[in-house]
């Protein structure tokens, strides 16, 4: 096996997509689909079907909010929806390139006639093994290649050769090791099949060792329809992995240019790669320089960044011979080219191989989601991550994750005993234990632990304070950690002994005392 060279940032070109002007923009006309994926991250919604005029004067609002070369159009299934044709047709107008995202369970020749007319740019075509596709159930990712060449082949030949089309994988751990032969197969087929893009499956984890909340509230994960129990031991699998089993058959492999993470920079979230070469061999890979000179001069001429180019571009890749004087990856490729002269009458593709790593959650409970990510939805008035947009319809925010028992019960563990009553005398009334009588009972003293504290307390004082005062000596030691407790500890029920005690010397303050347990947030 070829030794591990490490995916490092420094190595390939950052992809100048952010939030306001990208390359793609997600949009969902409909969330009813015909088929069940298991890694697929929306709700299928029977009556999903949304009226043309709301999708138009979402396209509309986007338009003041991100600049962008291509609208991704997706769903649910988009080719179900029945306002299809007439939609690509007002996103062409719009100079825009309608892209459509489909499992193509429902694409037949006459659609493809018709959307081909209506100024559709692509196709993005997604069948993996995890489906369950009528007519397919049980096969593997090689016998699915049948059905993948009959949807290149109808793209392309009712297309008239002018829609790009590109293949989505969700992977597995057990499908890990089938993408060198989906690599191959894309290869043999780069007269039709521009793109490959790996999706690296991600489950919602509820039970992997996390507290989740939404707004400060506990939230059921299996609400999601991307929390799946039976995945709960899957082990994430992240770039580098695909990587690595890609360069098992072709140690030259290498990408080009990538998209970073929100909280780790140098984690390859989107990892692209430009190969050049025939059905039969690769004859090189193009290099960070190259990706950094098409989308600069795209957005320089165009005044965006470069989604989909069209197929009579990517099977000339030839023309791409004068940049040998300035690129290297260009000049190498040219001097292979060279090397076959009986050859050089036969078209060069340029096939890009696209490697997706959705959101990672790191220990600390943190989310590393794609920084800028190009397939951002519309979603009241603002952009936002279109594979966590079921979250901000359950919970009408995103979920937050922190380690079990870390925020709350590690913060309680250090702290001393009567620490869980410290919410407990966060009452309008604890002023008044401050009484001239007892101003010698301070916080690094708690009556429970040093016997000669009640000595500080002068005889005087009367002896229905005692309670109190034992209370506020209590509540003083971890009042100063009160606001890291404080987002989390009211929904813990650690802290419910705190009222037991209150009563007994103060009912009314342990009756007002509840809400501050956030018991009424639950």
């Amino acid at each position: 096996m070829n030794p591990k060279r490490p995916l490092t940032p420094e190595t390939y070109y950052r992809l100048p997509w952010n939030l306001s002007d990208n390359s793609i923009t997600w949009l969902e006309p409909t969330t009813k689909c015909n088929l069940y994926c298991e890694g697929c991250y929306r709700e299928n919604d029977p009556d999903g079907h949304r009226p043309l005029e709301d999708v138009i004067r979402e396209l509309e609002t986007v338009r003041t909010l991100r600049r962008t070369d291509g609208i991704s159009i997706a769903g649910g299934e988009p080719l179900i929806y029945p306002h299809i044709v007439e939609l690509v047709r007002y996103v062409a107008a719009q100079g825009w390139k309608p892209i459509i995202n489909s499992n193509g369970h429902a694409l037949t020749p006459a659609l493809v006639r018709d959307l081909t007319k209506a100024g559709l740019v692509g196709f993005t075509m997604h069948v993996d093994s995890h489906q369950k596709r009528p007519g397919f159930s049980g096969q593997t990712e090689e016998e699915l290649c049948d059905l993948r060449l009959k949807l290149a082949n109808m793209i392309h030949e009712h297309g008239g050769g002018k829609v790009a089309c590109a293949f989505n994988a969700t992977i597995y751990r057990d499908t890990l090791d089938k993408i060198p032969m989906l690599t191959r197969w894309a290869q043999d087929h780069m007269d039709r099949v521009q793109t490959m893009v790996f999706i690296l499956f991600r489950s919602a984890k509820a039970q992997a060792g996390f507290d989740c909340h939404a707004g400060g509230k506990p939230v059921d994960m299996h609400q999601l329809v991307y929390q799946l129990d039976h995945m709960e031991a899957h082990k994430d699998i992240v770039a580098q992995d695909v990587a690595d089993v890609i360069r098992t058959q072709d140690p030259a492999f290498e990408p080009c240019a990538y998209l970073n993470g929100t909280e780790d920079p140098r984690s390859m979230k989107w990892l692209l790669t430009l190969k050049v070469g025939r059905k039969d061999k690769t004859l090189g890979y193009l290099d960070h320089k190259f990706a950094e000179i098409v989308q600069v001069f795209h957005h320089l001429f165009t005044g965006t960044y470069l989604a989909y180019a069209r197929p009579t571009l990517t099977n000339t890749a030839q023309a791409l011979f004068p940049l040998a004087l300035v690129n290297k990856s260009v000049r190498k490729i040219f001097w292979e080219w060279l090397k076959e002269p009986s050859r050089m009458a036969e078209c060069l593709h340029i096939q890009s191989v696209m490697i997706i790593q959705p959101c990672d959650v790191s220990e600390d409970g943190r989310q590393n989601m794609c920084d800028g990510c190009p397939d951002a939805i519309l979603h009241k008035g603002r952009m936002v991550w279109s594979c966590r947009v079921d979250e901000l319809e359950k919970y009408g925010t995103f979920i937050t994750c922190t380690p079990r028992g870390g925020c709350c019960g590690g913060g309680q563990k250090a702290a001393p005993a009567p620490a869980p009553e410290a919410p407990a005398v966060k009452s309008p009334d604890v002023p008044a234990v401050k009484s001239p009588d007892v101003p010698a009972v301070k916080a690094p003293a708690p009556v429970a632990v040093k016997p000669e504290a009640p000595l500080a307390v002068k005889p005087e004082a009367p002896v229905a304070v005692a309670a109190p005062a034992e209370a506020q000596a209590a509540a003083t030691a971890p009042a100063e950690k009160a606001p890291e407790q404080a987002p989390l500890l009211a929904a813990e029920p650690q802290a419910a002994p705190a009222p037991k005690s209150a009563p007994k010397a103060a009912p009314k303050p342990a009756s007002k005392a509840k809400p501050a347990k956030g018991k009424g947030r639950k």
